[in-house]
């Protein structure tokens, strides 16, 4: 077995392919296959706007001709500059059972993030918080919402081989209409400190960057926190354009200032598995065959209130008007809050208040780079 660097547009195909292969091998796999050209565009510097403030390099282990694992080594300047660190990351792995591939793998990238001058690596960041993140270590019989990470059972036997260790975890909190009714909530504040609306088509895109405004001010002092680059931004709302029910997009406002606002997106994972990764003839039979699935699950994705308002029940205020605004929907089986900070206590009371059980739980290693 060997570990190689990614050279060639050959390599590159078979780094984006090979969780095919590997997740056809795995026992009640629950893996959501992403689409590939999104994938191929993800991970190449010239194609996408993460790459602008960030280098990688991408590595497959082969045994013979068979690939049998991936990583890439990430680094984020932006992230180092604003969080004055200098953070190595290792994302988009994956890898068969075996300990020995894993630790050529991980091995590969640190010794690229150490000849750059990196002190430490964390991860799986795929490639930031900003997008998918974290290893499931909690959870594995549950299928994961939109764009939640699902890995098989051995990932954290083989991170923790290494001498890798737990720095963060991530939670995410299930609400459904059973535990919400059983639940006491907090007092809800009075609403005459704010006016509230749901956003429309015509007003969406507009209020996309406002959200998106709320996210980064609300979100600034959050552990392992990114800032979007205005690129990157342009580029999610374009993303979010194509999948936003505007039912479920909340903004809070205090003296006509944005105040807080939330996002629940449809989870359109049952219509991912059906395509299996490629656009095709047969994506509109996909589509329509599963599009009545899409409000059955919701996952609460954006989610900022900026903190002078957060000791005002702002945030109680703002979790109560969304799980209404579900409970209208006679066909939703659960809400999905995730990801939330193990060490964000507010927010993990405030689910539970409303009857959130942690379902599934993600992690994030780390290990010192000497």
């Amino acid at each position: 077995m060997q570990t190689l660097p990614v050279v060639s547009g050959l390599d590159l195909t078979r780094f984006i392919t090979y969780p095919w292969t590997l997740y056809q091998t795995i026992p009640h796999s629950n893996w959501v296959p992403p689409l590939r050209f999104q994938e191929r565009t993800l991970l190449q510097p010239h194609l996408h706007p993460f790459w602008d403030h960030a280098k990688r390099q991408l590595f497959i282990a082969k045994r013979g001709q068979t690939v049998v694992g991936r990583i890439a080594a990430i680094i984020d300047t932006t992230y180092n500059t604003y969080a004055k660190t200098p953070c190595g990351a290792f994302g988009f792995f994956e890898c068969e059972d075996n300990q020995a591939t894993a630790n050529s793998l991980l091995d590969s990238a640190t010794q690229w993030l150490a000849a750059q001058g990196m002190q430490y690596i964390r991860g799986p960041v795929n490639p930031s918080t900003n997008y998918t993140c974290g290893m499931l270590v909690d959870g594995f019989a549950k299928t994961p919402s939109l764009m939640m990470p699902w890995n098989p059972p051995y990932y954290p036997k083989l991170l923790e081989g290494w001498h890798a260790y737990k720095e963060q975890d991530l939670f995410a909190y299930r609400i459904t209409k059973e535990s919400y009714l059983r639940a006491n909530p907090l007092p809800q504040p009075s609403n005459t400190l704010f006016s509230c609306r749901t956003s429309s088509k015509k007003t969406l895109e507009g209020d996309i960057a406002i959200m998106l405004d709320l996210y980064r001010k609300s979100w600034a002092n959050n552990w392992y926190f990114t800032p979007l680059s205005p690129r990157e931004e342009e580029l999610l709302v374009q993303d979010l354009l194509t999948v936003v029910d505007t039912k479920y997009f909340l903004l809070f406002f205090h003296n006509n200032e944005p105040a807080g606002g939330m996002v629940a997106l449809p989870n359109i994972n049952p219509f991912l598995q059906a395509i299996n990764g490629s656009l095709g003839l047969l994506t509109p039979w996909h589509y329509y065959k599963t599009h009545t699935q899409f409000t059955k699950n919701l996952r609460i994705m954006l989610f900022g209130i900026l903190e002078q308002y957060r000791l005002l029940g702002l945030p109680a205020l703002l979790v109560e008007s969304m799980l209404a605004a579900c409970q209208n929907n006679p066909d939703l089986q659960w809400v999905e809050g995730s990801w939330v900070l193990e060490d964000n206590t507010p927010m993990c009371d405030l689910l539970e208040d409303f009857g959130g059980e942690i379902t599934m739980r993600y992690r994030i290693y780390r290990k010192e780079i000497v």
